[in-house]
């Protein structure tokens, strides 16, 4: 490469540094989507999706899986985003702890897989990660389901197999999320509910300074609430 061509290649990439830094600054809403699994029968709907928070107003922060990230999928949405218009910038950085400023985050097409890693509380990948840093955040957490096991297209799977997803679709509804394009059986919800496997920030402020904690053994509590609980005094007992 010639010096002249480096030069503007250098330009290209600054300008469009500059043109995301200036796209973040005129939304006032992030929302944080994540992009996982291999699946291109999906990603209409997916684009759809993307299509509508942006004309809603919100800027669209693209994180892409592993998975994602190896596969077609990855170029078939942003092609797929530029062809319609729409503006996003791609981050597929690891959450922190100072990363506060999203609205909200929103897992299209999430596998049966990554459904049940988070029913479980299991975080070995990036959307799990995702989830979890944003429920600790009291955010919003929006999940549309892969046309694997929605209940609104023919399943492969066994019934035995649909009703654990179904009840881990309902441990993610009883976590505070919502699930679009999935019944949830009310009794699961309940259920879920009640086995409290999630205590959140938003739980541990609700309870009196020096007042006893009920948990079950599989209970999870977030790093965030885990602090709470040390300051303000509340002792963790184990049901």
């Amino acid at each position: 490469m010639d010096q002249h061509a480096l030069s503007r290649l250098l330009d290209q990439i600054i300008a469009e540094l500059l043109a995301q830094k200036k796209q973040r600054r005129t939304h006032n809403r992030i929302m944080k989507v994540v992009i996982s699994g291999e699946d291109l029968v999906t990603l209409p709907a997916t684009l759809d999706a993307l299509s509508a928070l942006d004309r809603s107003g919100y800027g669209l922060s693209l994180a892409f899986s592993c998975s994602a990230s190896h596969s077609s999928l990855r170029a078939a949405c942003l092609n797929g985003l530029a062809q319609r218009g729409v503006a996003a910038w791609q981050d597929d950085s690891e959450p922190t702890a100072s990363d506060t400023a999203f609205h909200g985050l929103y897992l299209p097409a999430l596998s049966s897989n990554s459904l049940s890693k988070i029913a479980l509380g299991i975080r070995d990948n990036l959307v799990c990660r995702w989830a979890f840093h944003a429920l600790g955040l009291n955010k919003q957490v929006i999940v549309t389901p892969n046309a694997e096991y929605r209940s609104d297209t023919s399943c492969a799977f066994s019934a035995a197999l649909r009703a654990r997803l179904s009840s881990y679709a309902a441990t993610l509804v009883a976590y505070g999320v919502t699930l679009i394009g999935q019944s949830v059986d009310a009794e699961d919800t309940q259920a879920a509910a009640g086995a409290r496997q999630l205590i959140t920030l938003s739980d541990v402020r609700q309870q009196r300074a020096g007042q006893a904690l009920n948990v079950g053994n599989r209970t999870l509590i977030t790093p965030a609430a885990r602090d709470e609980i040390q300051r303000r005094g509340i002792n963790i007992v184990h049901s």
